[in-house]
Parts: C-alpha cells; sequence; structure tokens
C-alpha cells in the first residue's frame, strides 16, 4: 500500500468518527444555566425584559429573606400542561401526582437580598413552587416554569446566569394599642399606691410564628413606679401564656424600662390562636407622690419586629389613643366666717371606709376610724388631702378648735376631680362656744332671793313684837 492511499485511509476514519461524534459534541455544546431566583415584593406577573434575565436592569421590590423552593425537571408535554394551568400546580403534591416522581431538588432560603441559586441546570424543562410561609398574604409569578437554555436577546448564545423574580406581598404589619385597666379604657383615676394594669394590646398577623423578633417595650413614666408585688402576665385569646417559656418579661429600675419579648415556642402559640385572638400584656404599676393633683399622666408603648423575610420595623400607640392616668385632691380651710382657726382635726372617709394615708410616700390604704389618718388645719387654718381617686368622699370633724364647738352634724361633702384641688379651698365653719359666767345671772337669783327672805322675816318678826 502506497503512503497516499495509507494516509486517505486514515483521513476517511477520522472523517467517519466526526460525523459519528459530532451530535453529541453539538449536545455537550449545550451550556448549563445558573438560575438565581429574587423573591421581591410585588403583586402582578409579566413577561420578564431580558434586562431583567440577566439582572441588568432588576425590578423594582424589596427583598424577602427565608423563602425557598422546590422543582422538578418534567417532559415537555408536562410543562406545556403545567404552564396552562398553573393554578393547579401549586403544591408539592399536586406535582409530584402529575409528574409521578419526588422533586429533583430544594432550594435554601432567599439571602437577606432576597436571592437564592441553583447551580448548573442541564438542558431541560423545570417546574418550581414556592415553599409555604404562614407570613405570604399573596403570591404572583409562582408558581413558574423554565424552558432551558434561554438564547440570549441576539440571538448568539444563550444566558447563562439567569435571573427570575417570583413575588409575594406579605401578610399586614402589626400594630399597637394600649388601654387601662379594662379593654378600651383610655383614662382612669386612682388613688396613689393603687395597683392598675396597663393593657398592652399589640396584634398578631398571619406569619407571626415565622418572625425573628416580636418585642413589646413600655417606658414608665416618673410619676408611675412599677408595682414589684405583682408580675407582668400576658394572654392570648383569654388563654394564659408562661412566663420565661412563651416570653421574657423584664423591668429596669434605672431606666424605668419595661421590656417583653416573645420567644419562638410563644410566637407558635399565639399563631396557633389565630389571627383574631386578642393579646393582652398586662404590666402592673402604681402612681406616687410626685404625681401633679388632677394632671394627666400619659404613657404609650412600642412594639420593635422582624417577619424574618427582610421587613424590620416598629410601631407605637397612636398619639390619639395614648391612654392616660390622674390622681386629685383637695384643700379646705377652717373658719369661724371671720377668723381661720387652728388645731381642727378630721378625717375622710368613702362609703363606711377611712382614709389611711402614709404622710412621706401618700400610698393610701382604706380601713376603720380607729386607724385613720388625722388631718389637722395648720396655723392659717388651711389643710389637704392628695392621691385620691376622683370621686365624692365626706371630711368628718373629730375635735374642734379650742373655743369652738363640734357642729351637730360633723360630715362635710367634697368631690374630688380634674380641677378640684386647684379650686378655692373649701370652707369649714364653726361656732364659738357660749359658757355660763362665774358669778353671772345664776348668783345674783340667789343673793335676790336671799335679801327677800331677810326682809321678809323682819317685817313679820316686828310684827309679832308690836302685838
Amino acid at each position: 500500500m502506497s503512503k497516499f492511499t495509507k494516509y486517505f485511509s486514515l483521513f476517511l476514519i477520522l472523517s467517519l468518527l466526526i460525523s459519528l461524534f459530532s451530535p453529541f459534541t453539538a449536545h455537550a455544546a449545550s451550556p448549563s444555566t445558573n438560575v438565581t431566583i429574587h423573591k421581591i415584593t410585588g403583586d402582578t406577573a409579566r413577561t420578564a425584559t431580558y434586562d431583567e434575565l440577566t439582572n441588568t436592569t432588576p425590578p423594582a421590590g424589596d427583598p424577602i429573606s427565608n423563602i425557598s423552593f422546590t422543582y422538578w425537571k418534567v417532559t415537555e408535554d408536562q410543562f406545556n400542561t403545567m404552564i396552562a394551568n398553573s393554578g393547579s400546580y401549586e403544591t408539592a403534591a399536586q406535582v409530584s401526582a402529575y409528574v409521578g416522581s419526588a422533586a429533583t431538588g430544594t432550594t435554601g432560603n432567599t439571602a437577606a437580598d432576597g436571592t437564592v441559586q441553583v447551580a448548573g441546570l442541564a438542558e431541560g424543562y423545570y417546574w418550581f413552587i414556592e415553599n409555604p410561609s404562614t407570613a405570604v398574604a399573596t403570591s404572583a409569578a409562582v408558581p413558574f416554569g423554565l424552558a432551558l437554555p434561554i438564547t440570549n436577546q441576539a440571538g448568539t448564545g444563550y444566558i447563562t446566569d439567569l435571573h427570575v423574580y417570583p413575588k409575594n406581598t406579605l401578610e399586614e404589619v402589626p400594630t399597637i394599642d394600649k388601654d387601662i385597666a379594662t379593654d378600651n379604657n383610655k383614662l382612669s383615676t386612682f388613688d396613689i399606691g393603687q395597683s392598675f394594669n396597663w393593657i398592652i394590646q399589640p396584634t398578631t398577623p398571619k406569619g407571626i410564628d415565622e418572625y425573628a423578633n416580636y418585642t413589646v417595650t413600655d417606658t414608665l413614666n416618673a410619676v408611675i413606679d412599677f408595682d414589684n408585688t405583682k408580675q407582668i402576665t400576658a394572654t392570648i385569646g383569654g388563654t394564659t401564656l408562661t412566663a420565661g417559656t412563651d416570653f421574657n418579661a423584664t423591668y429596669d429600675a434605672g431606666t424605668r424600662l419595661v421590656t417583653v419579648k416573645f420567644t419562638s415556642t410563644g410566637l407558635k402559640n399565639i399563631a396557633a390562636a389565630g389571627p383574631d385572638a386578642q393579646l393582652n400584656i398586662l404590666v402592673p404599676t402604681v402612681i406616687n407622690n410626685q404625681a401633679v393633683m388632677g394632671q394627666k399622666i400619659p404613657n404609650t408603648a412600642t412594639l420593635t419586629y422582624d417577619n424574618n423575610h427582610g421587613l424590620v420595623g416598629s410601631a407605637t400607640v397612636a398619639d390619639a389613643d395614648i391612654p392616660a392616668v390622674q390622681t386629685g385632691g383637695k384643700k379646705f380651710v377652717k373658719t369661724d366666717g371671720t377668723t381661720n382657726l387652728s388645731g381642727a382635726q378630721f378625717v375622710v372617709k368613702k362609703g363606711d371606709q377611712y382614709l389611711i394615708q402614709d404622710p412621706a410616700t401618700l400610698v393610701v390604704t382604706w380601713g376603720t376610724r380607729d386607724a385613720a389618718t388625722v388631718f389637722t388645719s395648720d396655723t392659717s387654718g388651711n389643710f389637704e388631702v392628695k392621691g385620691l381617686a376622683f370621686g365624692d368622699y365626706q371630711l368628718e370633724e373629730i375635735q374642734a378648735p379650742t373655743g369652738y364647738t363640734i357642729p351637730t352634724n360633723p360630715l362635710t361633702g367634697f368631690t374630688v376631680n380634674e380641677n378640684s384641688y386647684t379650686l378655692d379651698s373649701l370652707q369649714i365653719l364653726n361656732k364659738k362656744s357660749i359658757l355660763p359666767n362665774t358669778g353671772g345671772m345664776g348668783t345674783i337669783l340667789f343673793t335676790v332671793v336671799g335679801l327677800m327672805l331677810m326682809t321678809l322675816a323682819i317685817i313679820l318678826y316686828r310684827r309679832k313684837k308690836q302685838a
């Protein structure tokens, strides 16, 4: 065999091999695709632009974190059916039942920027669903299908780094309200030292069980003290939540800050009660002796939250709904109508109970007459009672000033309200005592009678002697 024939034969064999393997070579040249899913807020679906598919100009929307996806590789016929009826293939159960196989894969959770990547998807048809999240209210462009690879805009190749943008609207953000002692009560009055509860009421939107943070804070006004004899409590729909398990509550006396932070266990229990169940946080407090009589003492609260899907924020009680408490008092003056009198003593009644008040702290309790606090008029005749809840009371005089008489009715009614402490002092009148004078009419009468008897005796004696 000549050299020419030998080389020509080798050339033919090589050409045959190239022709045999050229389909496989062409198939191997089809690129794999890296798919980056951008989870963003939005409520409309539309065909993506090439600038969006390449992330040159991404669509508007805030990123949503901690959302994952499951996907299947399907046949072309299955793909076309699912595209035409996407609403019937939204769940893993629906897709697996139709496709007849388990999922091809599941992504991780979207990061803080809302993205998660599926790398190296080979040529073919894919169907993606979004895994359920209770924080999601509505979805757009989900589920979605991909026929890979996708040709670039110029038609000269493929988009090897593909970007898609399924959208969600999330459940509404929580708000917060606050009342006093009872639901919807925005204004109340109390004695100084009387314990009462602020009722803090944050809303509990769907998806709260996925929240990374749900914390209520309340900075107490300087004239309100935390009641250390009681505990902060919380209920959901009337069911008591467990401190230390469902929530952790603290009070910092230095900053006067109440903090109630709910745990993941607590948030799950709250979610289980349903979005219509009312969450109540009860913070026990008392008014202290720094309160200005009659003045409203407002107190608000703040909720900070992180829905674990990129939405971090806070809410405070609306200005028009901030509740307030009050305490009041009354001023008095003891007088005879002309001169103010010192040394008169009084006790205060409410029904059949008598006021007992610590002179330093002004803390009020109620008890028997024997234990009642005695109020004494000073050198100017003045005295006052402070730190009482608004209402009607009676002042009972138990000792009159020297030289004066206790009235036959020693009770004087008075009212404590928003303005009572700043009004003119209520006058308590007394009359002077009137006593017989020594050597007065009583002595004169006896003297006159005695003289008359002596005169009569002398006359009778003389008549008898003359006879």
